[in-house]
């Protein structure tokens, strides 16, 4: 099984398989891939070549049978199964279930591992005219058609990115749009309540857009400027300048956070969990714990960590008072969210 990074190398590249299995929860770095993959190998005009399909409505025979017709506007074609039944684990029995039935699922299972096998083993050298691509969200990896393409195709879990691989992801997202983005700026980005790939990447594309042409570097100041906003991070920013001792930043802030209309409750709560994590920080410096064991100890990525660690020293530093009201208050206090549930 490959990484997302070590197949998006081989295909910009230009290195192949016949066959591939995109699964994971994270559907936007498989769509990343399709990109990618279309544009390598259909190059940039590759609509023509591309065919997209709904794995419940096509039958793998069938699949393998359009392969083989040859294409009436492009030599090279890619063809997309989109959530094939045939990867996820076998439908449970029921009691009425007759054993005919049963048979006849476990030989449409058989049938399939072996077209797919013939195919993988008539097409698997060389560069291939045609690619398959299978794209799902789980797998049962004991199942043989996995375990066929996991030894002569290409499978590739996608699932969500965190820490350093977030923030490799950001980096090389930034750089495939002619930017570099510094680390201050990047980490303004990893402390933001929305990790989610899609968000992330229409904000470096606003980011890249604002920035002049001789203007190559996205600094944290552009981000300040251009972000639109989240709780989490403008709370975490709030808490740093009360540790700096700067108020007016910190009522600027919470000013802003009414003004999108954050529930004042919300805001609180936060406030009360960060304070939380600072003293439990403070406690660790007191206890003599080497930074490399923060994140572990406060159980988030090690860049929040360092953060954190960051704004327990200045309050040491300043002798500022971490209320001892907050103490009794547990770490993971129910917030709620925008439907009226908590979290």
């Amino acid at each position: 099984m490959l990484s997302y990074q070590a197949l998006m190398k081989q295909l910009t590249e230009g290195k192949f398989a016949p066959v591939y299995l995109l699964f994971g929860e994270e559907k936007y770095l498989q769509e990343e891939l399709i990109r990618q993959l279309a544009h390598s190998f259909l190059g940039p005009d590759n609509e023509f070549g591309k065919e997209k399909v709904e794995g419940s409505a096509i039958s793998l025979e069938e699949i393998f049978f359009r392969l083989g017709e040859s294409g009436l506007f492009s030599e090279r074609r890619l063809y997309l199964v989109d959530n094939p039944p045939y990867f996820l684990p076998p439908r449970k029995l029921e009691e009425n279930d007759s054993a005919e039935e049963t048979g006849e699922q476990d030989l449409h299972t058989q049938n399939n591992a072996e077209l797919l096998e013939r195919y993988l083993d008539q097409y698997g050298s060389g560069d291939p005219d045609n690619i398959l691509i299978f794209m799902v969200e789980k797998v049962d990896r004991r199942k043989r058609l996995y375990k066929i393409i996991e030894n002569k195709g290409v499978s590739v879990e996608c699932s969500p990115l965190k820490g350093e691989a977030l923030a490799a992801w950001i980096q090389n997202k930034a750089a495939r749009l002619g930017k570099k983005i510094e680390r201050t700026a990047l980490e303004r980005l990893l402390l933001a309540g929305d990790q989610n790939l899609h968000y992330l990447s229409s904000e470096l594309e606003k980011y890249c857009a604002y920035l002049a042409e001789d203007q190559n570097v996205i600094t944290a100041q552009t981000v300040d400027r251009l972000f639109s906003g989240d709780i989490q991070g403008d709370v975490f920013k709030m808490a740093d300048a009360l540790a700096e001792g700067n108020l007016d930043r910190a009522h600027d802030l919470l000013e802003l956070l009414l003004r999108r209309r954050e529930k004042p409750l919300q805001i609180f709560f936060m406030l009360v969990r960060h304070y939380r994590l600072l003293i439990k920080a403070r406690c660790l410096f007191d206890e003599g714990i080497p930074q490399a064991e923060f994140a572990a100890a406060l159980q988030v990525h090690p860049f929040v960590a360092r953060k954190i660690r960051e704004q327990a020293a200045k309050l040491l530093r300043g002798n500022r008072s971490l209320s001892p009201l907050l103490l009794p208050l547990p770490l993971n206090v129910p917030i709620e969210s925008g439907d009226g549930a908590y979290q």
